[in-house]
């Protein structure tokens, strides 16, 4: 059983499974929607039950109360057995029935749901994908997929290595490493992680405004961006006196938000107070009595690279040196956290308190890579297949050269989408049906071509371009960049589909 989650058309949220539709797995579904805290109205869109040994009006009337509990506002049933047995859901708020999904459609009640939680559940695929087609935001051939499950799998591997009182930040900037921030953060709080930890305020703002309570820290504030700081309760990091300074003076002589974190510069040489700086930190901090300091921080410059294991330990020591000398200058003691993914499980003796967990939680960590679950993958689908000559040349600037008789692939991702031009010509290489596919001729804004000859492939058939099947780090590697960039690079006009796989039992 495997439960979809995407954006829909006028801001819905769309959740689907169209592989069964028993009791069992309808709870799941339902299940599900309840675990991702959604605040918005639900509607179900149900076709009839699978139960062929079921007592049908013991059945209807159990479904109508679980539809009850689980507060579902809209209920439209497809098919004669909802039909028969609508009166049994006569006490929800609102509620639709159909002979048949042609007619649903054509009631247009879909193109209604405007902000609302829409859950698609039945087991026939073909008519079904009718419906979450008509409720698609996007319909872009190529999609990301990001498996929830690997996400809680990674999350949990990491927190087996930490002690029970050491707190989790998961870093979802960049829209969470190109996953898409709010889907990720709904899983995260679900999964209670501490804290959550954004680069920019608008990222934040985002996850206010999709339902998110954790507290989120702005890692690269500015002051154009305190007053949504304010608004939407986010906490900023600290980096410099001038950023104190504004700080203070935006929230005047009565600050009504007053928690913030502290970043020190230790020789990662980028955001923070730097060693000289701490006197006349603490003498302003001395003077803001009313201020929380919520956690204080450094980065580490290369904790994944064992050649640089010295400059880690000095920078470690360096931190613990700035941190007791402002702890002791102020009185308290401060929550603190210098470890990224790479460091928790390289260097544990420097845990402190919290620890980041960046990519990691992706599964894309090499030194614990066996442990970990991949979370993303990036397909798309063969738009066309030609047979082309011997000396034939394919693509802008004829850069593509047949040497033989050449069947050609032509997919619909293109460099816009975040395949990038230098994987052309042979650089970067696709799976298609059990076995890689080389570029040929240049890669084009919004299409690629390649070499199919001897793969057996239809038009229409799914390419993997990176994922389990195709490691995200061997295109990373042909692209002579890092994995960071390569899922960063997804553009947002790919569709980003959410999914969790359950194995579901029927009792007989």
């Amino acid at each position: 059983m495997r439960i979809n989650l995407e954006q829909g058309i006028n801001r819905c949220q769309l959740v689907y499974d169209t592989y069964q539709n028993d009791w069992i797995s309808l709870k799941g579904v339902l299940k599900f929607v309840a675990e991702q805290g959604f605040t918005q109205k639900k509607t179900l869109v149900l076709t009839d039950l699978s139960s062929p040994d079921a007592d049908v009006d013991k059945l209807y009337s159990e479904l109508a109360h679980l539809i009850q509990n689980q507060h579902i506002h809209q209920l439209i049933g497809i098919g004669p057995q909802l039909l028969t047995y609508a009166h049994k859901f006569l006490l929800l708020p609102e509620t639709y029935f159909f002979e048949n999904i042609v007619s649903m459609l054509a009631s247009e009640l879909l193109d209604k749901q405007y902000g609302n939680v829409v859950i698609v559940k039945g087991a026939n695929t073909c008519t079904m994908d009718m419906i979450v087609a008509r409720l698609r935001k996007k319909c872009h051939d190529t999609v990301l997929e990001i498996d929830l499950g690997a996400i809680q799998h990674n999350l949990d591997f990491f927190r087996n290595k930490l002690s029970t009182d050491t707190q989790v930040i998961a870093m979802v900037k960049a829209s969470a490493y190109g996953s898409g921030s709010y889907g990720i953060a709904h899983l995260l709080q679900q999964c209670r992680v501490d804290y959550l930890a954004v680069a920019y305020a608008d990222e934040g703002v985002t996850l206010r405004e999709n339902g998110i309570h954790l507290p989120i820290m702005v890692m690269n504030p500015s002051p154009t961006s305190f007053t949504k700081l304010l608004a939407h309760n986010l906490e900023p990091v600290i980096y410099s006196l001038r950023l104190l300074n504004d700080w203070f003076n935006f929230l005047g002589e009565n600050p009504a938000h007053n928690k913030i974190h502290i970043k020190l510069d230790t020789g990662m040489h980028r955001l923070g107070f730097m060693e000289q700086d701490i006197d006349t930190l603490i003498q302003t901090l001395q003077g803001a009595s009313h201020l929380s300091i919520k956690s204080i921080c450094s980065h580490l410059a290369a904790p994944g690279t064992q050649h640089h294991n010295a400059y880690t330990h000095a920078q470690a020591k360096l931190f613990q040196q700035m941190v007791y000398y402002i702890e002791g200058k102020l009185g308290v003691s401060l929550p603190k956290h210098l470890l990224n993914t790479a460091g928790t499980y390289i260097f544990p003796e420097y845990k402190f308190d919290m620890i980041r967990l960046g990519i990691g939680l992706y599964g894309l960590t090499k030194d614990v890579q066996q442990y970990l679950k991949p979370a993303s993958t990036l397909k798309t689908v063969i738009s066309q297949i030609k047979e082309v000559p011997a000396g034939a040349t394919i693509g802008y600037e004829r850069k593509g050269l047949a040497q033989r008789l050449t069947q050609v692939a032509v997919l619909a991702i293109g460099h816009a989408d975040g395949f990038r031009r230098s994987l052309s010509n042979g650089q970067g290489k696709v799976y298609v049906n059990g076995k890689l596919a080389p570029v040929i001729g240049n890669v084009c804004m919004d299409m690629t071509m390649v070499d199919i000859t001897g793969i057996e492939a239809q038009e229409g058939d799914e390419v993997i371009i990176f994922g389990k099947e195709l490691p995200i780090a061997e295109v990373a590697a042909a692209m002579d960049t890092i994995v960071y960039e390569v899922l960063t690079n997804v553009n947002e006009r790919v569709r980003k589909v959410y999914y969790k796989e359950f194995v579901c039992t029927t009792v007989t």
